[in-house]
């Protein structure tokens, strides 16, 4: 019979996964309803939305600057402005294209972080019921590590593309460029996840073995 050392706490961590994957959900919903249904909300009326893109810039003397677009009438754009020095370009649009890019990264990282939630929903659950070694949690713990490596890459570099294909088609002045399109910490993050999963196959062949003993 397996033995739970603070039963409470794995069961808190649960209770806990279980609201950020409800939140991970609904917020798929959302951004996925308003990339879809955006064309309706511009079309016909004065609406704007706001669609964000990740830039670089060469100082970070102010948080929040406007900057000057040209061909703000023929690129539908009505106001634009960076938040945060080397941080964001925030515009709000009537142009279809750009809220799609923009939202278009954001959708994706959710939609990576809700499998991730869900995987760790799974093994936790395991880990509750007094059996942290079942066989399929090696697999599951390395696919977190595949899905936040596969983001590491993906996410910044559609994050670039759509960053260099605004500044690209408008002129801004100061001038702007897209962001660096890696990033060191998500690819550690994965490396850390993939080498738990190594070590709880160990863990899990262990246990087969000393089954087998007994």
């Amino acid at each position: 019979m397996s033995t739970q050392i603070n039963p409470k706490l794995p069961r808190f961590v649960k209770s806990l996964l279980d609201i950020i994957y409800g939140l991970l959900i609904f917020s798929c919903a959302a951004l996925l309803l308003l990339m879809v249904f955006s064309p309706l909300i511009l079309k016909g009326t004065d609406s704007v939305l706001t669609a964000s893109v990740l830039v670089g810039i060469g100082s970070d003397e102010s948080h929040r600057f406007d900057v000057q677009v040209t061909d703000a009438k023929t690129k539908g754009i009505r106001y634009a402005f960076v938040d945060e020095a080397q941080g964001t370009l925030r515009l709000e649009t009537d142009n279809w294209l750009y809220i799609f890019i923009s939202y278009f990264s954001k959708l994706l990282i959710v939609i990576g972080l809700t499998y991730i939630f869900y995987l760790l929903r799974v093994v936790l659950k395991d880990i509750i019921q007094g059996d942290p070694f079942a066989a399929e949690n090696a697999p599951r713990i390395r696919r977190i590590g595949y899905v936040v490596l596969l983001l590491a890459f993906l996410r910044p570099t559609i994050e670039y593309i759509a960053a260099n294909e605004i500044t690209r088609n408008i002129r801004i002045d100061p001038a702007l460029s897209p962001p660096s399109p890696f990033k060191a910490e998500s690819i550690l993050i994965s490396l850390l996840f993939l080498t738990l999963a190594q070590v709880w196959s160990y863990g899990i062949e262990l246990k087969r073995d000393q089954a087998l003993t007994i």
